[in-house]
């Protein structure tokens, strides 16, 4: 009996240290466009595309702490949730991160996942973790209306001036490298007028791969503990609540 309490004990203990990120409801991967993401409000008034693309809002709102580049590593993925952006009034001020969903099928819907209708002179932030068992190369499927910038892994992976032709149209499948574990991907779309969207999704095949925002809307708390300089083991979470 003894012996059976020390086992049943040390099985206990295994499953409770088992790390919470693999343990959550994760968005479906493969030819399932994404409808979570870790955007960022809006930035308005930005003089079309064109002008927005030359811009690194995050960089000018951050003092350079959070950057186009780095938001898509685990660094900057983690420094957006303890960091707002600073921008002037007019490009829409003091803007946040947080899970936002959007719909999938509509022509508008970077400015509908913010409850407005249409939008002209926007520019979308948007952030996934892609978890990956192993290395591999595959091509994703970027949608978007317009300008649209995608960075992997601290990699600029993807530029497209040109809107794609619908919310569910890829004119542009990209091969891609994603490495075992932790993938950061950030999507930036700049819109001029009409239409305002973007949409990613991967491979048929890449349905063994893990998408966040978990579909409960986790974001920062699944990813994988970080060790700061001098300090315990921890979580982004829990510096962002610090």
């Amino acid at each position: 009996m003894k012996k059976m309490t020390i086992f049943l004990t040390i099985a206990f203990a295994c499953i409770v240290v088992v790390p919470t990120a693999f343990a959550q409801n994760w968005q479906p991967a493969g030819d399932q466009w994404i409808e979570k993401w870790w955007a960022l409000d809006l930035v308005m008034n930005t003089g079309g595309f064109g002008p927005s693309a030359e811009r690194d809002y995050l960089a000018d709102g951050t003092n350079g702490d959070i950057t186009n580049v780095n938001a898509s590593t685990r660094y900057g993925a983690g420094q957006t949730g303890r960091r707002a952006v600073h921008l002037p009034p007019e490009n829409g001020g003091v803007l946040a991160w947080g899970v936002v969903s959007i719909d999938i099928e509509s022509q508008n819907n970077m400015s509908t996942s913010r409850g407005i209708n249409d939008l002209n002179n926007i520019t979308w932030h948007g952030i996934i973790l892609v978890l990956s068992p192993d290395d591999r190369t595959t091509t994703m499927y970027p949608a978007h209306d317009d300008h649209a910038e995608i960075w992997l892994n601290g990699e600029k992976v993807y530029n497209n001036p040109d809107w794609t032709g619908g919310a569910q149209v890829a004119s542009q499948p990209t091969e891609i490298e994603l490495i075992k574990g932790e993938n950061f991907l950030h999507f930036k779309c700049g819109e001029g007028g009409g239409g305002d969207y973007v949409n990613l999704r991967f491979d048929e095949s890449d349905d063994d791969l893990k998408i966040a925002p978990t579909l409960d809307g986790q974001f920062l708390d699944v990813l994988t503990p970080v060790e700061p300089r001098g300090k315990v083991t921890t979580t982004w979470a829990d510096l962002k609540r610090k």
